[in-house]
């Protein structure tokens, strides 16, 4: 205890030195947003998707591979298994990669993938790549309408290049469910900001559909209305505390009835890809980079990745973000320390997208020029490496 002040007066000279280095000196006052300039989120969403596209054509000739193999790869492949069949009804025998099926998949993506497939008429494969790319053009708009309705036009454009450049934006080329809970976990916190609690718990129960990380929509909702009921002395935002929650009990009580388990989706997760001992996915990922250092790239992409959260929370609590951003992020944050495997990973930051949009928004122009071209590089390293067995996006 008695070094505790020691603690937090270093804790308080880095956040200041970050400030003053790193963060424009004030706020910048919001502007009236036009529908107009809805062109700029859409054109830096293409602009970072014809930078993935062109490195994953690269990949593609130098492994001889087609791009549509490339993008379907990894657990891309199960949300299509989901979408052209439907889930399973029981977890096969053993543990590990015999016993994975796709029980151990959210809903939403499959059900949009499948909805694309039925207008369009596409093959699995490209109504998931067109899916894709509705999903992060809304997620783009959606990230967009929330940092302008906080900030400048400038300034939602560096949030919003942040987050489409960043490393984990992978996903939003890949055959992933990202765009999806990119898009109504921002429109879940801009709701709750614009105290629309009820179109809020629909956005949070629609993003807890999509990933068990769109939970944090949920109890981003959840928390906020209960502080702003016991504050304000009203019943109006206990609605989202009903509503929030459905999404995600919906879906449970689906796979109760088609597979016999309220708790499939979880069976699932243990015996296929999240076993073993809860917190011990990031200690373990630093131990294997220490030991073994690039061999695998897993561990020492996990470590970084953990590194550059913490450096960008110092900055997050700096800017004063909003109480529902506060506790979506660390929702975030939890549940990826939580999980026995996967710990913090660039993925992660991504479903983390609002501290880092917020954080983006707020750089000045230096360090934003630095952490952008970061960001793009390392984003197209991952790229080239996601085609071997040497990195899991």
């Amino acid at each position: 205890m008695a070094n505790s002040p020691l603690r937090l007066s270093l804790w308080n000279k880095v956040g200041n030195r970050m400030e003053r280095e790193v963060l424009n000196p004030q706020w910048e006052q919001a502007e009236p947003f036009r529908l107009r300039e809805l062109w700029s989120p859409v054109a830096i969403f293409l602009l970072s998707r014809l930078y993935v596209l062109c490195m994953f054509l690269g990949v593609s000739r130098l492994t001889k591979n087609t791009l549509t193999k490339l993008l379907k790869s990894w657990d891309s492949s199960w949300y299509l298994s989901v979408a052209q069949h439907g889930y399973v009804t029981t977890i096969p025998p053993g543990s590990g990669d015999p016993a994975q099926c796709n029980l151990g998949f959210f809903p939403l993506w499959p059900l949009l993938i499948r909805l694309v497939h039925a207008i369009t008429g596409l093959s699995w494969p490209t109504s998931a790549v067109a899916a894709t790319f509705v999903s992060g053009t809304t997620a783009a708009i959606a990230v967009w309408l929330f940092l302008r309705s906080t900030g400048t036009l400038s300034a939602s454009r560096r949030g919003l290049s942040l987050v489409m450049f960043t490393p984990g934006a992978i996903a939003l080329t890949l055959l992933y469910s990202e765009g999806l809970i990119v898009t109504f976990g921002f429109l879940a916190l801009l709701l709750v900001r614009r105290r629309q609690w009820e179109a809020a718990a629909i956005a949070a129960a629609l993003c807890s559909l999509c990933d068990p990380v769109g939970g944090a929509a949920v109890a981003a909702v959840i928390f906020v209305a209960l502080w702003t009921a016991y504050r304000e002395k009203t019943w109006r935002p206990l609605s989202a505390v009903a509503i929030a929650p459905l999404g995600i009990l919906s879906f449970f009580t689906y796979l109760y009835v088609h597979a016999g388990s309220f708790f499939a989706w979880f069976n699932a997760q243990r015996t296929g890809w999240q076993g073993g001992t809860y917190f011990l996915g990031a200690p373990k990922a630093i131990t294997a980079f220490f030991h073994h250092g690039f061999v695998n790239l897993n561990p020492p992409v996990k470590t970084l990745s953990l590194l550059f959260a913490i450096a960008i929370l110092i900055l997050f609590f700096r800017v004063k973000p909003p109480l529902s951003v506060v506790a979506y992020s660390i929702t975030v944050l939890f549940l990826g320390l939580l999980s026995p495997i996967i710990g913090i990973t660039p993925r992660l930051l991504l479903r983390d997208s609002p501290m880092l949009a917020l954080v983006g928004s707020r750089l000045n122009r230096r360090w934003f020029g630095v952490v952008l071209a970061g960001s793009c590089a390392i984003l197209g390293y991952l790229v080239i490496v996601s085609a071997t067995i040497v990195w899991t996006p």
